[in-house]
């Protein structure tokens, strides 16, 4: 019975304790992971906003002095892309002057995607959208609880 023990039942017990444990230790790590990184976004947001701005003149050219006098909202809503798990953050932009006709302003939602220790400016948003209702229609973003937000 003791060989039977330790080479059956044993591993078994290991692999059903780790599927337990498993994500419970995974909300652990991602909750310390997005502290981290909350801190570093609010020390870097002034220059990565300026990052942003830079991506999106090289992707879109005529969109840059629109979005060069753009006036960035103060809230962040934190999100996880499903797909990759990436740490999102989703920052609030009021753009001006759509057409040279158009004088009111239209919302737009800036994406920075946390990756590998680092936050990443791509020029990537979301158009007539605020944050807050980025998810709404959107199955590959989750909201992240705000803990310390």
């Amino acid at each position: 019975m003791g060989p039977f023990l330790g080479g059956v039942v044993l591993p078994m017990c290991i692999v059903v304790l780790l599927r337990i444990v498993r994500p419970s230790l995974r909300r652990l790590f991602e909750d310390v992971h997005i502290d981290q990184a909350r801190l570093l976004f609010r020390r870097e947001r002034e220059r990565l906003e300026a990052r942003f701005v830079t991506a999106v003149a090289k992707a879109e050219p005529n969109e840059m002095q629109r979005w060069d006098e753009a006036r960035w909202l103060d809230e962040v809503v934190w999100a996880r892309d499903r797909k990759s798990r990436r740490l999102l953050a989703l920052v609030g932009v009021r753009l001006f002057g759509e057409s040279p006709f158009d004088d009111a302003p239209r919302h737009s939602t800036a994406i920075f995607e946390f990756h590998k220790g680092r936050w990443q400016a791509d020029g990537k948003h979301l158009d007539r959208t605020l944050p807050a209702q980025a998810f709404a229609g959107n199955n590959r973003l989750e909201p992240v609880a705000s803990r310390r937000a």
